[in-house]
């Protein structure tokens, strides 16, 4: 009775693991074969594309006079020419290169602490420059560099 059920439970597993093997060469397992072989993951040629972030083609480079409530005024003195960068009246970020001084800039705006100019030294600028800025109802605040430094900002209010 023991031979009997020896030889049933090793042709029990010869089936199974023939069997097994017999099929995997018929249909193979989908986790390890290589899914590049099926075609699957061909690129199909795009039907859309995302939209592409706004760039303006250059910077800015004439301040708008809008309509604000607080009168700012810009000034960069000294020995030019720098390279300025300032806030306009409606809150973009205005630059210019090699601009000589004295510089002087009024307009208005809605935002007073959106108040900024700076000034970086040009190529053949060797002497120094300040910057001031006044907005109304806030104190004046400036800002100095001499032959050696390199560049000046003054905000709406004076850092602390």
């Amino acid at each position: 009775m023991i031979a009997v059920v020896v030889v049933l439970v090793l042709g029990f597993c010869a089936c199974v693991c023939g069997g097994s093997t017999l099929l995997g060469d018929i249909a193979p397992d989908s986790a390890t074969e290589d899914p590049y072989d099926r075609g699957y993951y061909e690129d199909p040629e795009p039907s859309w594309s995302p939209p592409q972030p706004f760039q303006p083609s250059a910077p800015a480079t004439r301040p708008a006079d809008g309509p604000g409530r607080y009168a700012v005024t810009y000034e960069v003195t000294g020995t030019g020419p720098v390279d300025l960068q300032f806030y306009d009246g409606d809150g973009y970020f205005i630059q210019r290169e090699k601009v000589r001084l004295p510089w002087r800039m009024e307009l208005r705006t809605d935002d007073p602490d959106r108040v900024l100019v700076s000034a970086a030294r040009a190529d053949d600028n060797e002497g120094g420059f300040r910057c001031a800025t006044t907005v109304t109802g806030r104190p004046r605040v400036t800002d100095a560099v001499g032959p050696d430094g390199w560049r000046v900002q003054c905000h709406a209010r004076p850092i602390r």
